[in-house]
């Protein structure tokens, strides 16, 4: 008879989050499995847009692992902004807040405190080891870890092409959870394309291999490449509105190029002359997101591309 699986066996609580009087309240979905420590939490999803790549691989997860791998507590919120990513956007109209900005929460404030409160209380209140998966969207791909003080290991356990120092903010889904006694990363890989399946996939056995070393599960063998550190990393960003050409496609992503490579360019909407060219500004650039298509830009100030400087940098 073949091992149950955690999915099978994971126990769910519903919490009704107030919002507004014509859609009355949405449920966040809080599952959890195991029993002791150390308690691992995975989360999903705190950006709408950001799906439906980092569920598909908390799901996965579950449904891969076996009751016998299970050593301490495992939780999982494969959607933590639900209504969000029901419209599939960053946040949600009710207030514009940004959930990954709202920590601790307030549980008599606006829609998205009062899910921050929610899920700091009944989520990371208690953790010890905490993932918290994004990724791109519908517009870019990338493919980094955020790591923190005390966290170095875990990140390089994710096995991301590229770790970066994490933005240090309290307020922050991971922030919160490091206030609390947490070990925690921030995990940015996914997003639309013809290899979205291979970097779900990826990030899955990314959260196995980390929870196994990280002791909430038993250890699984190595896999993947050994992430390269980044000492510093720049958005390239229009200047105008055009219409975004690149250069480097999807099978870029993660790959290393010299100073001066022209990443991708802007166009006059109306001539299709070029109007910016966006290049490499390092001696050798690391390519962590991207725009892997043609797409029109609306406004100035738009990300097409996010590279970090890994000259002389290594393996961590």
């Amino acid at each position: 008879m073949s091992a149950e699986r955690l999915g099978e066996m994971i126990s769910w609580k519903a919490y009704d989050i107030p919002a507004g009087l014509a859609t009355g309240s949405i449920p966040v979905h809080v599952g959890e499995v195991g029993s002791g420590g150390p308690v691992g939490v995975v989360t999903a999803s705190v950006h709408g847009d950001e799906g439906p790549w980092g569920t598909l691989s908390v799901n996965r997860l579950i449904a891969g692992a076996s009751r016998d791998e299970l050593i301490g507590t495992l939780r999982i919120v494969p959607v933590a902004h639900p209504l969000a990513m029901a419209a599939d956007a960053r946040q949600t109209d009710l207030d514009l807040l940004d959930l990954n900005n709202a920590f601790p929460g307030d549980p008599r404030g606006t829609h998205t405190q009062r899910l921050a409160a929610v899920l700091a209380e009944h989520v990371l209140d208690g953790a010890d080891v905490v993932l918290d998966v994004h990724g791109g969207g519908s517009w870019n791909i990338n493919c980094f870890t955020y790591r923190f003080p005390g966290s170095h290991e875990l990140a390089a356990w994710m096995r991301t092409p590229l770790i970066f120092d994490g933005p240090d903010r309290g307020t922050s889904l991971t922030g919160y959870a490091r206030a609390q006694g947490a070990t925690g990363i921030w995990i940015e890989m996914g997003g639309r394309g013809e290899w979205e399946e291979d970097r779900a996939e990826h990030v899955t056995k990314g959260l196995r291999h980390a929870l196994g070393r990280a002791g909430v599960m038993t250890p699984v063998s190595e896999f993947g490449s050994t992430p390269v550190v980044s000492s510093d990393k720049v958005a390239l960003s229009t200047s105008s509105a055009g219409i975004y050409r690149p250069r480097i496609r999807e099978r870029g992503l993660g790959t290393v190029v010299e100073r001066g490579t022209v990443i991708g360019e802007l166009l006059d909407p109306v001539t299709s002359r070029v109007l910016e060219e966006f290049v490499a500004p390092y001696d050798r650039n690391a390519l962590a997101l991207l725009r892997p298509t043609l797409a029109r830009i609306e406004a100035p100030g738009k990300v097409v591309a996010v590279v970090g400087d890994v000259t002389g940098a290594v393996s961590e």
